[in-house]
C-alpha cells in the first residue's frame, strides 16, 4: 500500500503538469498504450488538473471489463483479479474491498461516464509517461522480461454494429430469449456478487429502434416469486456494445443455446449444469470400450433399481401449455414405476423422492451408490420456446449406458407414443456420476399442446411405468 499510495502522489503531480499545459493550450491529450494510440468516441477531458476518460477507452483501449450500474450511479472496473469501484461524484473508492480515497472523483459529461485514468491504471500496474512536445500520455504494461519496443499501429476504428437485438422476453419460469438480427456473439459472462448478478455484453450490437425509443439508461423488468430470477435489466452499454443483466438468486448459473436469429438462456441451480454445456449432443465415445455383453446374467437375484424423479420443490422444471410443472409429472410417473416394479420377485424400486421436495443432484448420486444399485432411471419431460417441437428422447452419458438407453427407449416410445428423436449422449450430472448403468428419459415437450395433452393422461402415465419396468426386465433378461 505505501508504494500504491507513493505512486498516486507521484501522478498527482504528473497529471497538474499536463493539465496545467493542456488548459492553457487548450488541447485534447492523446492516449498511448504500448505505442498504441487509443481511439474513442469521447475525448479525454481535463478536470480539476486531473485526466478523465470514457468508460470505453477502459475496455476497448485498456482491455479491462467493467459494470455499470445505472441506479447507483456506480461502475465496478476489473482486470485480473483485482477490482476498483468508483460511485460518481464520490472521491472514495474501494479497491479490492478495501475504501481508497482519491484526489479525483468520476463524473458524469455530457450522459457520459468519465473515470480518472491515474487513479485506475496506477492500481492496475502501468506505467505512465508525459510527452510535453507532442501533449501525449503514454501508458505502459509492465513486463515480465524485458521487452523490445514496438512500432505505433494505426488508430483503432470504431467497429459499425453487425447486430440488433430486436426483443428481450422471460417465460415466466427459466428460459430467457434474445431475438436479434444480423450477428450476435456474446463475451464471456461475468459473475459477480453484492448483489448477485451474471452480465453478459454483446460487441458490436445495438437495439431495434422500437428498443431504443424506450431506452432510459437501462430497461429492467422484475420477476416476482421467481426461485431463480429476481430481475433482468438491459441497456446500451457502450455506443456499440450492449449489455443484459440477470440479478439471479444465489447458486444459479445458465445454460446458452445459439440459433439464427435467436439467443436462449435456460436458468438453473449451477449443480444441475452439465460437465461442459458446450459439448456437442452426441460426442464422440472416449470414456470406456464399447460393452460386448451389457446384460448380467438372468438368475434369482434382487435388483435394485433407483427411480430418480427430476426436480421438485422449489425446482419447478418446466412450465407446460396445461399450466402444470415438469415437477409434478415426473413424480406421478415415478410413483407408477415404484408400485410395479413392488410388485416384481426380482426388482425392488427406491425412489430419491417421494414428494414434492427438492433435492440436490448430488445427493441423487449418493443415494444410488450407498445402494450399490444395480440400475438408475431418471424421469423428466422437455421444454422449449417453440411450441412445434415434439417427440421422447432418452439420454445416456457413459458407454456402458447405452444398452440400457437402447432398449428403454424402444418401450418408452411403445408407452408415451409420440415422435421418436432417438437415443442421445449428453453429460448430465446424475448420469454421468453414477457408477451403474443410468439413463435420463425425456418423455415428451411439455411445451407442445398434443404433448402435454399425453403426458398428463393417466393412461398415459400408466402406458409409460408399464413399458419402463418392461424395458428394465428385458435388459436384465428376466421373464
Amino acid at each position: 500500500m505505501k508504494k500504491f499510495v507513493s505512486m498516486l502522489l507521484f501522478m498527482s503531480v504528473f497529471f497538474t503538469m499536463f493539465a496545467a499545459v493542456g488548459q492553457a493550450a487548450a488541447v485534447v491529450p492523446k492516449l498511448f498504450l504500448n505505442g498504441n494510440l487509443i481511439k474513442s468516441d469521447v475525448s479525454p477531458q481535463l478536470v480539476n488538473n486531473y485526466t478523465l476518460v470514457p468508460l470505453a477507452v477502459l475496455s476497448d483501449g485498456l482491455g479491462y471489463t467493467y459494470e455499470w450500474e445505472h441506479e447507483a450511479k456506480r461502475v465496478t472496473v476489473m482486470s485480473g483479479g483485482n477490482s476498483i469501484v468508483l460511485s460518481i461524484n464520490d472521491n472514495t473508492a474501494t479497491v479490492n474491498g478495501e475504501p481508497v480515497t482519491m484526489e479525483t472523483k468520476a463524473q458524469l459529461i455530457s450522459n457520459r461516464t468519465m473515470v480518472p485514468l491515474s487513479f485506475i491504471g496506477t492500481q492496475f500496474g502501468l506505467d505512465f509517461e508525459w510527452k510535453h512536445q507532442e501533449k501525449e500520455v503514454h501508458m505502459f504494461e509492465k513486463p515480465e522480461e524485458p521487452a523490445m519496443p514496438t512500432e505505433p499501429t494505426e488508430p483503432v476504428v470504431p467497429t459499425e454494429p453487425t447486430g440488433w437485438i430486436k426483443q428481450v422476453s422471460f417465460d415466466g419460469m427459466r428460459t430467457l430469449t434474445i431475438s436479434y438480427e444480423g450477428i450476435l456473439k456474446a463475451d464471456k459472462p461475468l459473475y459477480l456478487d453484492d448483489p448477485k448478478r451474471i452480465v453478459l455484453d454483446f460487441p458490436n450490437t445495438v437495439y431495434s429502434d422500437e428498443i431504443t425509443a424506450q431506452l432510459n439508461g437501462e430497461i429492467k423488468s422484475l420477476t416476482p416469486d421467481n426461485p431463480l430470477l429476481t430481475s433482468y435489466r438491459y441497456s446500451l452499454f457502450e455506443p456499440a456494445k450492449s449489455r443484459l443483466v440477470l440479478d439471479v438468486i444465489d447458486g444459479i448459473g445458465f445454460v446458452m443455446t445459439v440459433n439464427v436469429g435467436e439467443i436462449r438462456l435456460e436458468l438453473m441451480p449451477a449443480s444441475e449444469i452439465p460437465v461442459d454445456p458446450n459439448a456437442p449432443v452426441n460426442p464422440p465415445v472416449t470414456e470406456e470400450p464399447p460393452v460386448t455383453e451389457p446384460n448380467p446374467p438372468a438368475g434369482d437375484n434382487v435388483y435394485d433399481i433407483v427411480i430418480d424423479a427430476g426436480h421438485g420443490g422449489k425446482d419447478p422444471g418446466a412450465y407446460s401449455v396445461l399450466k402444470k410443472y415438469e415437477k409434478e409429472f415426473n413424480l406421478s410417473v415415478s410413483l407408477k414405476i415404484k408400485a410395479l416394479l413392488d410388485k416384481e420377485k426380482q426388482l425392488k424400486g427406491h425412489l430419491t423422492r417421494t414428494d414434492d421436495t427438492f433435492i440436490e443432484l448430488i445427493d441423487r448420486v449418493k443415494f444410488a451408490e450407498a445402494l450399490k444399485a444395480d440400475l438408475f432411471v431418471s424421469i423428466h419431460a422437455n421444454a422449449i420456446d417453440k411450441p412445434s417441437v415434439s417427440g421422447t428422447e432418452t439420454y445416456y452419458s457413459r458407454a456402458s449406458s447405452k444398452p440400457f438407453a437402447d432398449i428403454v427407449h424402444k418401450h418408452l416410445l411403445t408407452g408415451a407414443g409420440l415422435k421418436d428423436r432417438g437415443v442421445k449422449q449428453a453429460n448430465f450430472k446424475v448420469i454421468k456420476e453414477t457408477t451403474m448403468p443410468a439413463i435420463l428419459l425425456e418423455s415428451g415437450y411439455l411445451t407442445n399442446t398434443g404433448d402435454s395433452n399425453s403426458l398428463f393422461s393417466d393412461a398415459v402415465q400408466n402406458r409409460i411405468a408399464a413399458e419402463v419396468v418392461a424395458g428394465i426386465k428385458e435388459y436384465l433378461k428376466i421373464k
